[in-house]
């Protein structure tokens, strides 16, 4: 079953909102309450290689970037701990070190949680913070835009074609709070623009590729890859993307596109490359459904198919 159907799924039983914003909203006593919640495992996530303190700041900052996705910093985590036999108490010890040299990054302050046990271990959070007005994916107005990222990207996908450990991510800021709409990149930055499009009735979308690929993605690719490929995927590059009205000066962050909205819709998401116009019309491969010795040439087909007549 995809992910994105069991979460419409679990919606429709609890009466929950998903998809319009990293965190859930909850108005409490005159502000937003954001609630954040992430489970990542060693193999799932492709955090086999790091050392555990890396293990825990990637896995931390995982589950803080929905929050800062919104606008906001994170004030409380409640974590969950499912251990298995594989690993000491020095191990689990060092990985809750990297959790809390980030909770203490941004000032926030884990609160208690649980612990269990587990085939494979895993560690869940759940972040809390509050916010006036926060940051959705649905575009809070609808008027032309730049779309800026954080960072680059691209590394963490070669790494994980090469079968290499991935890097960790740059701890950032919140997103502007003058962002029109914004969503973090763990899945890569393909998945980040179809968060947008899912929630975002008319929306055109112009993404200059050439520019969102890190220098580190491009010098490391493997034999018989192009640069963009290392845009397609997910594995844990955690950049924030945003957007905020046209001609609005960002400082910190890099403009790979522009958009608006049309009446209707005729524009798409469009990809720019190489002197090339693509466009996107299916969402990217998940590499977490894909094993390891497929996901170059998935990468590839999904490439090719963006250049289709």
């Amino acid at each position: 079953m995809k992910e994105s159907d069991l979460i419409e799924s679990l919606a429709k039983t609890h009466g929950t909102r998903p998809f319009g914003a990293d965190a859930e909203t909850v108005p409490f006593e005159g502000t937003n309450l954001l609630v954040s919640t992430d489970s990542f495992s060693e193999s799932e996530d492709f955090l086999s290689g790091l050392e555990p303190e890396a293990m825990g700041r990637t896995m931390a900052y995982g589950a803080i970037a929905d929050i800062l996705a919104c606008g906001a910093k994170p004030e409380f985590l409640v974590q969950a701990w499912n251990m298995d036999d594989s690993h000491d108490e020095r191990f689990y010890g060092r990985v809750a070190q990297g959790v809390q040299q980030v909770v203490s990054h941004y000032g926030a302050k884990v609160v208690g949680g649980d612990i269990g046990s587990a085939k494979e271990w895993c560690w869940t959070a759940t972040v809390f913070a509050s916010c006036k007005t926060p940051v959705r994916r649905i575009a809070s107005r609808r008027e032309d835009f730049d779309l800026h990222a954080t960072g680059l990207f691209g590394a963490a996908n070669v790494a994980a074609f090469l079968g290499r450990p991935i890097p960790e991510p740059a701890l950032r800021d919140p997103v502007p709070g003058n962002a029109l709409f914004a969503t973090d990149a763990s899945g890569g930055l393909f998945d980040a623009i179809e968060n947008f499009r899912r929630v975002n009735p008319g929306m055109w979308l112009e993404i200059d590729a050439e520019r969102a690929v890190a220098p580190e993605a491009a010098r490391n690719l493997p034999p018989g890859a192009e640069p963009g490929w290392s845009l397609v995927g997910g594995v844990g590059e955690y950049e924030l993307v945003f957007a905020v009205p046209s001609g609005t000066p960002v400082a910190g962050s890099v403009k790979i596109g522009r958009g608006g909205f049309a009446a209707h819709g005729e524009r798409g998401f469009r990809i720019m490359y190489g002197g090339k116009t693509g466009r996107m019309s299916a969402p990217p491969p998940d590499y977490r459904a894909i094993q390891p010795e497929n996901r170059l040439g998935e990468t590839a087909a999904y490439w090719a198919s963006l250049w289709a007549p």
